[in-house]
């Protein structure tokens, strides 16, 4: 690979070049990590399926996932904290093992980003549709909100980080309001069941396997709602000292959405006056049903309003990262059409033409889609695509160590404990994957039971077929020293911003 034309620290680099102002901060780090997670979008997204599901006991799910995320975010910061490069997940990857190790890995990022772009999508359709009235039972209707959402989200990233920012710095306060405000006066207010009432449910009948109890199930539901604290790094090469901003935005956006989806799902659960009653009155939601008992329509109205903007914001998070990821993947030319992706556009230096690539597809992977079963289908997908992305890392991490390669000459995140923490954090993530991939359903449903398999190992042969077609499958890329020569005497352009 032809090595990078030399760049005058002091100079404005013309837009095409690969370099990107440092125009984040802490805060933007850990806002846009945040929205990625959303806690309305993680809670909400699934808390009808887990009600209709498993029933109140769901609620324990989310426990038992916050504290193996949390196990995760710890080791991708101490990651984080050495190479705080754009596309995290890819280049760490790349460089603990070697350029095929992270081009698999940056792969499997991708995807996982791309159908997030879509569940969360479709999701937010649902209470797009219950806010004007539509049919929010309907896969048309909702795949075409969801589309809709997409096009918008995809003119916000276009527009530049000031509005990025805007949208994020909204979409809390939204959060502040719909959630824990909400919340708030829902356990003062609207307590109808004791907490014991979280206890319904998880009992499983005598003789059932382990791997089809409630409690397992319920584990492997509330992954999806503790899934992109990660996308702080996608955004590394635009934040200002990145070694230190980045990893704790990583784990302190997972803390933050973590502790505000287990107080307001509490209150929520506990304000349920009557569970059949509102599953029935559901019509798409349960949530807006248990609202509804509670607030005047105009209430409901407002909060339905906030929701939708808090969707919107959690998906210019998951662009912005998957964009950022295809940039850096297509900045190494490792991807097809490598100069038009890495092409950087305005006095900012956007991805735009990454950015639109990325709306596209989530639009195409939603029109497949539409069946009665693509909200459980895309969280499914999701779910285990970020999983399995996360493995990469984190096993590279330890691969290295057991070869002796992981000698990084500095105190890095949380020093031998974040390290250490990286073993847990593996085993964790095997066992979600296999809950996740673990088959539960009836036979007559089996193509919807075998699906997320089935899409695991498409993406995993289509993989192998573009790798194949690859610089890096023809053997044309940089070793990982080169790399980190490269990238560490890149410039860096530093620019006052929030």
């Amino acid at each position: 690979m032809t090595a990078a034309a030399p760049v005058h620290p002091t100079a404005s680099p013309p837009p095409e070049t690969g370099t990107m102002k440092r125009e984040f901060t802490l805060w933007s780090a850990f806002s846009l990590a945040f929205v990625f997670v959303l806690p309305i979008v993680a809670m909400y997204g699934i808390f009808g399926l887990g009600l209709a599901t498993v029933g109140p006991a769901f609620w324990w799910g989310w426990v038992v996932t916050l504290l193996g995320q949390l196990t995760v975010a710890i080791a991708l910061g101490v990651l984080a904290s050495r190479w705080p490069l754009a596309g995290g997940v890819y280049q760490w990857s790349r460089r603990l093992v070697g350029p095929r190790y992270g081009w698999f890995a940056g792969w499997a990022y991708t995807w996982a980003l791309l159908i997030a772009l879509s569940s969360v999508s479709y999701s937010g359709a649902v209470f797009v549709a219950l806010l004007f009235g539509l049919d929010a039972t309907s896969p048309p209707v909702l795949v075409g909100l969801a589309v809709a959402l997409l096009v918008v989200t995809t003119g916000v990233n276009v527009a530049g980080r000031r509005v990025v920012k805007l949208v994020a710095t909204a979409c809390i306060a939204a959060e502040i309001v719909g959630s824990l405000g909400v919340a708030v006066y829902l356990l003062v207010f609207g307590r109808e069941q004791d907490p014991s009432f979280l206890a319904e449910g998880l009992q499983a009948a005598p003789g059932t396997p382990l791997m089809m109890t409630p409690f397992v199930f319920l584990v492997a539901i509330a992954g999806w709602s503790f899934l992109g604290f990660e996308s702080a790094s996608s955004i590394a090469e635009e934040v200002k000292n990145p070694k230190h901003a980045v990893p704790r935005a990583i784990v302190f956006s997972l803390l933050g959405v973590g502790t505000v989806i287990l107080f307001t799902s509490f209150a929520i659960i506990l304000a349920i006056p009557d569970l059949p009653e509102i599953l029935a009155a559901s019509e798409g939601d349960p949530v807006i049903a248990i609202l509804a008992h509670h607030f005047p329509p105009v209430v409901v109205d407002a909060i339905l309003a906030m929701f939708v903007i808090a969707f919107l914001a959690s998906l210019v998070g998951i662009q912005a990262a998957v964009s950022r990821l295809v940039w850096a993947n297509a900045r190494e030319n490792e991807l097809p059409a490598a100069a038009w992706l890495k092409r950087l556009r305005g006095e900012g230096g956007l991805p735009t033409n990454a950015i639109l690539l990325t709306g596209a597809v989530s639009v195409v992977a939603l029109l497949v889609l539409q069946n009665p079963y693509a909200n459980t289908l895309l969280v499914a997908f999701t779910t285990v695509g970020f999983y399995a992305a996360f493995s990469f890392p984190v096993l590279g991490l330890a691969i290295a160590r057991f070869r002796g390669t992981w000698q990084p000459g500095e105190r890095l995140f949380m020093g031998r404990f974040g390290t250490a923490m990286s073993w847990v954090a593996l085993f964790w993530l095997a066992l979600e994957i296999t809950n996740v991939l673990w088959p539960r359903e009836s036979a007559d449903l089996w193509l919807i039971n075998a699906a997320p398999l089935i899409a695991s190992a498409a993406v995993a042969v289509a993989g192998a077929v573009v790798y194949r077609l690859s610089p890096v499958g023809r053997g044309l890329v940089e070793s990982s020293i080169a790399l980190d020569a490269r990238t560490s005497a890149a410039p860096v352009i530093e620019k006052e911003g929030n």
